[in-house]
């Protein structure tokens, strides 16, 4: 079983294009996307039209693409593109509570289903960004999340990535993006009182490639 950190991708619709024109009919993806359905689609759309406006700066030779439907392809609906999105299914959990709760389930959901002659692997996008900010964003949040994870995809003996991907509007995230690997994050939730013997090894750090390099390798270039 595969877990791995894919750094490839720098966007949402640089996933999305990979998937479907690149797509493998004898694999289905289950892309877990760490948003809401609304968040996910504007992000999307943003990202789409930022593309088209580049394109159609005076000096590019793409300038002339102006017709909407023409911009990209995922907005054309093509035989091949509706049946490569057959494969892909695409599961919105919002909060963290949500997403460890999905995959909690996962192996019941996929025995529910039930045996398919196709290879299946599990994408989960922006986890990072979803614990950011947040008082899980920790070696203690990080790892329980990490670990359900590599629960779920070892028990129905699938694939597992992580992806984390900038969001390329007019004003990108710089705390987006791979670079949340690099972050440096406390051993435990500040919200856990450790005593003033313990105060000092509680303001220690560990970076998020380490924590998550227990279960995860990064993908070959």
């Amino acid at each position: 079983m595969n877990c791995l950190v894919c750094t490839t991708y720098t966007s949402i619709v640089d996933l999305l294009n990979a998937l479907l024109s690149r797509h493998d009919a004898s694999t289905d993806t289950d892309l877990i996307v760490c948003s809401t359905r609304a968040e996910f689609l504007h992000e999307v759309l943003a990202q789409l039209d930022h593309q088209h406006a580049s394109a159609a700066e005076p000096g590019n030779d793409d300038g002339d693409l102006d017709l909407p439907d023409s911009r990209h392809a995922l907005l054309s609906p093509t035989l091949s593109l509706l049946s490569a999105s057959q494969h892909c299914r695409l599961v919105f959990c919002p909060t963290i509570t949500t997403l460890r709760g999905y995959l909690s389930s996962y192996s019941a959901r996929v025995s529910h289903i039930g045996v398919s002659n196709r290879h299946c692997q599990i994408m989960i996008v922006n986890l990072l960004r979803q614990h950011s900010g947040t008082a899980e964003f920790t070696l203690q949040g990080l790892s329980h999340t990490f670990a359900s994870a590599v629960s779920a995809a070892h028990t129905t003996r699938r694939p597992l990535r992580l992806v984390e991907l900038q969001d390329t509007g007019d004003h990108p995230d710089p705390n987006q993006g791979p670079g949340l690997w690099s972050a440096q994050v406390p051993l435990l939730n500040t919200a856990i009182k450790i005593g003033e013997g313990g105060t000092a090894w509680g303001r220690r750090t560990i970076s998020v490639e380490k924590v998550a390099s227990r279960w995860f390798r990064r993908e070959s270039e």
